[in-house]
C-alpha cells in the first residue's frame, strides 16, 4: 500500500527519477527515515504518561471507595474512561500533526525532489519499524502469557501500544 501511494505521488508529480545523490533528495531521505521513529517515540511517550494517570486513578479509587477491594462496591468506571478519552484526544494531536503536516510543509518549502526523498525515506524506515515492533509485540505476548491474568493486565496497560519495556523486564 505505501509503495502504491509513493508510485501515485511519483506519477502525479511527474518525477522521472529519484536520485539519492542529489543533495535535496538525500536530505529528504534522512528526514523521512527519522519520521517513523519520531512518531513512535511521541506515541509511546503519550501512552506512558496516560497509563500512569490511569494507575493513579485506580489507586485513588481503591483508597477512597469502601468495599472495592472486597468486591462489594462498584468502581467509578466513568472517571477511568474519561481519563482515557481525554488523553487519547489530547496526546495524539502532535503525532498526528507530524504525519499530516510534514509532506505539505516539505513540498511547499523545499520542493518535489525533497518531498520524494522524505516519502521514500519514511517508506523504507517505516517498514523496518513495523518489523521491529512486530517482533517485540510477539515477544510481549509470549512473555505476558506466562503470568497471572492480573499481572498481564497491568503489563498490557503499561506497555500498550508498543512493548517499550522489553529490555528492562525480568
Amino acid at each position: 500500500m505505501p509503495l502504491a501511494l509513493f508510485g501515485a505521488f511519483v506519477n502525479r508529480a511527474a518525477v522521472t527519477t529519484v536520485d539519492v545523490l542529489t543533495p535535496k533528495v538525500f536530505i529528504g531521505l534522512l528526514v523521512g527515515a527519522m519520521l517513523p521513529y519520531w512518531f513512535s517515540a511521541m506515541t509511546m511517550k503519550s501512552v506512558v504518561s496516560d497509563a500512569l494517570k490511569m494507575v493513579e486513578e485506580v489507586c485513588r479509587q481503591f483508597n477512597t471507595i469502601p468495599g472495592l477491594m472486597e468486591g462489594t462496591a462498584k468502581p467509578d468506571y466513568a472517571t477511568c474512561v474519561k481519563i482515557s478519552i481525554d488523553a487519547s484526544i489530547k496526546e495524539m494531536i502532535p503525532p498526528g500533526a507530524l504525519v499530516m503536516l510534514t509532506p505539505p510543509i516539505v513540498g511547499i518549502f523545499f520542493g518535489v525532489e525533497t518531498l520524494s526523498g522524505v516519502l521514500a525515506g519514511s517508506l523504507v524506515s517505516g517498514v523496518q519499524v513495523i518489523f521491529w515492533f512486530g517482533v517485540h509485540i510477539l515477544l510481549h505476548a509470549q512473555y505476558s502469557s506466562n503470568r497471572l491474568f492480573y499481572f498481564g493486565s497491568i503489563n498490557n496497560l503499561l506497555d500498550s501500544p508498543f512493548y517499550w519495556r522489553h529490555f528492562s523486564s525480568p
